[in-house]
Protein backbone atom coordinates (compact mmCIF):
# COMPACT_ATOMS: atom_id res chain seq x y z
CA UNK A 1 0.00 0.00 0.00
CA UNK A 2 1.49 3.38 -1.35
CA UNK A 3 2.38 6.00 1.75
CA UNK A 4 -0.60 8.59 1.64
CA UNK A 5 0.38 12.37 2.02
CA UNK A 6 -0.94 14.13 4.98
CA UNK A 7 -4.23 14.76 5.44
CA UNK A 8 -5.46 12.91 2.26
CA UNK A 9 -7.30 9.74 4.01
CA UNK A 10 -9.37 12.79 5.79
CA UNK A 11 -10.40 14.35 2.58
CA UNK A 12 -11.28 10.82 1.00
CA UNK A 13 -13.26 10.16 4.36
CA UNK A 14 -14.83 13.97 3.82
CA UNK A 15 -15.95 12.94 0.26
CA UNK A 16 -17.31 9.52 1.48
CA UNK A 17 -19.54 10.81 3.85
CA UNK A 18 -20.80 14.00 1.93
CA UNK A 19 -21.94 11.44 -0.76
CA UNK A 20 -23.97 9.06 1.93
CA UNK A 21 -27.37 9.64 2.40
CA UNK A 22 -26.98 9.33 6.15
CA UNK A 23 -24.38 8.36 8.74
CA UNK A 24 -21.82 5.97 8.39
CA UNK A 25 -19.77 3.75 10.95
CA UNK A 26 -16.00 3.63 10.94
CA UNK A 27 -16.06 0.12 10.04
CA UNK A 28 -18.48 1.03 6.62
CA UNK A 29 -16.08 3.68 5.98
CA UNK A 30 -13.32 1.04 5.63
CA UNK A 31 -15.11 -0.84 3.39
CA UNK A 32 -15.80 1.96 1.11
CA UNK A 33 -12.62 3.41 0.94
CA UNK A 34 -11.21 -0.20 0.30
CA UNK A 35 -14.28 -0.62 -2.30
CA UNK A 36 -13.06 2.28 -3.97
CA UNK A 37 -9.58 1.01 -4.78
CA UNK A 38 -7.69 3.00 -1.66
CA UNK A 39 -8.11 0.84 1.18
CA UNK A 40 -6.91 1.92 4.28
CA UNK A 41 -6.13 0.10 8.16
CA UNK A 42 -8.97 0.78 10.39
CA UNK A 43 -6.53 2.25 12.96
CA UNK A 44 -6.01 5.22 10.39
CA UNK A 45 -9.37 5.45 9.55
CA UNK A 46 -10.59 6.01 13.54
CA UNK A 47 -7.43 8.02 13.83
CA UNK A 48 -8.46 10.42 11.13
CA UNK A 49 -11.99 10.21 12.33
CA UNK A 50 -11.02 11.76 15.56
CA UNK A 51 -9.06 14.45 14.07
CA UNK A 52 -11.95 15.40 12.10
CA UNK A 53 -14.33 15.39 15.16
CA UNK A 54 -11.76 17.35 16.82
CA UNK A 55 -11.85 19.85 14.46
CA UNK A 56 -15.40 20.35 14.06
CA UNK A 57 -15.97 19.08 10.41
CA UNK A 58 -17.71 15.58 11.50
CA UNK A 59 -19.91 14.70 13.62
CA UNK A 60 -19.97 11.77 16.00
CA UNK A 61 -23.70 10.79 16.38
CA UNK A 62 -23.84 8.23 19.31
CA UNK A 63 -27.50 7.00 18.73
CA UNK A 64 -27.05 5.94 15.13
CA UNK A 65 -23.20 4.88 15.77
CA UNK A 66 -21.78 6.56 12.71
CA UNK A 67 -20.64 9.89 11.56
CA UNK A 68 -21.68 12.51 9.29
CA UNK A 69 -20.55 15.75 8.09
CA UNK A 70 -21.28 18.95 10.00
CA UNK A 71 -22.80 21.97 9.05
CA UNK A 72 -21.00 24.95 10.41
CA UNK A 73 -23.56 25.65 13.23
CA UNK A 74 -24.70 22.99 15.91
CA UNK A 75 -27.98 21.61 15.20
CA UNK A 76 -29.98 19.34 16.90
CA UNK A 77 -29.80 16.02 15.56
CA UNK A 78 -33.12 14.28 15.62
CA UNK A 79 -32.73 10.42 15.42
CA UNK A 80 -35.85 8.12 14.66
CA UNK A 81 -35.78 5.48 16.63
CA UNK A 82 -37.80 3.29 14.30
CA UNK A 83 -37.04 3.75 10.42
CA UNK A 84 -33.64 5.19 11.59
CA UNK A 85 -33.54 8.86 9.37
CA UNK A 86 -31.46 11.82 10.97
CA UNK A 87 -32.61 15.05 10.78
CA UNK A 88 -31.63 18.11 11.98
CA UNK A 89 -33.10 21.27 13.38
CA UNK A 90 -31.75 24.19 14.23
CA UNK A 91 -29.86 24.38 18.28
CA UNK A 92 -29.47 27.90 19.18
CA UNK A 93 -32.10 28.03 21.53
CA UNK A 94 -30.74 24.71 22.98
CA UNK A 95 -27.03 25.79 22.56
CA UNK A 96 -27.92 29.33 24.88
CA UNK A 97 -30.04 27.38 27.39
CA UNK A 98 -27.11 24.67 28.06
CA UNK A 99 -24.27 28.06 27.73
CA UNK A 100 -26.78 29.58 30.52
CA UNK A 101 -27.39 26.88 32.57
CA UNK A 102 -23.65 26.06 32.28
CA UNK A 103 -22.21 29.28 33.32
CA UNK A 104 -24.37 29.44 36.13
CA UNK A 105 -21.98 27.02 38.08
CA UNK A 106 -18.67 29.03 36.78
CA UNK A 107 -18.62 26.08 33.58
CA UNK A 108 -17.40 26.83 30.17
CA UNK A 109 -18.39 24.91 26.90
CA UNK A 110 -16.48 24.23 24.16
CA UNK A 111 -18.65 22.43 22.05
CA UNK A 112 -22.51 21.23 22.55
CA UNK A 113 -24.51 19.22 19.93
CA UNK A 114 -27.62 17.07 21.06
CA UNK A 115 -28.82 13.92 19.98
CA UNK A 116 -32.60 13.45 20.37
CA UNK A 117 -34.63 9.98 19.95
CA UNK A 118 -38.15 9.64 18.90
CA UNK A 119 -40.03 9.50 15.71
CA UNK A 120 -39.91 11.15 12.86
CA UNK A 121 -42.92 12.43 10.87
CA UNK A 122 -43.62 9.55 8.77
CA UNK A 123 -43.29 6.68 11.53
CA UNK A 124 -45.60 9.06 13.71
CA UNK A 125 -48.33 9.30 10.86
CA UNK A 126 -48.12 5.94 10.18
CA UNK A 127 -48.46 4.34 14.11
CA UNK A 128 -46.97 0.50 13.36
Amino acid sequence: MARRRAGELAERIVALLAQAPGPLGGLELVERLRDSGDPAAPSLVFRALRQLVGAGKVQKLLLARGYLLRDGDQPLYLHCTRCGVILTAPGEDMRAAIQAAAARVGFRTHRIFAELPGRCADCVRRRD
